[in-house]
């Protein structure tokens, strides 16, 4: 390890955790350190960014708060329920 330079935790409780971690190191001063993982991905989820009205996106956010739910759980639930009125 050179000199200067903090310690990589043994294991981070969260990915916030490790996201402030490596938000303030450089990976490049932690070369020595790392080592390479085979890694696969099987993604069965797609996600697509679609423009939202301010004024819905603010109502959604409101009933998010009060149904401790996210704006994108909120959205959801309510894209799904119209949609499937149309089938």
């Amino acid at each position: 390890m050179s000199k200067g330079r903090d310690v990589i935790p043994e294991h981070f409780n969260n990915a916030e955790e490790a996201g402030k971690f490596w938000d303030s190191h450089s990976s490049a001063n932690y070369w020595d350190e790392m080592e390479e993982k085979e890694m696969e991905f099987d993604i069965q989820k797609r996600t697509f960014l679609v423009p939202v009205d301010s004024r819905v996106y603010l109502l959604a956010k409101k009933q998010a708060e009060v149904e401790h739910q996210t704006v994108e759980q909120i959205i959801n639930t309510l894209l799904n329920r119209e949609l499937v009125k149309t089938k």
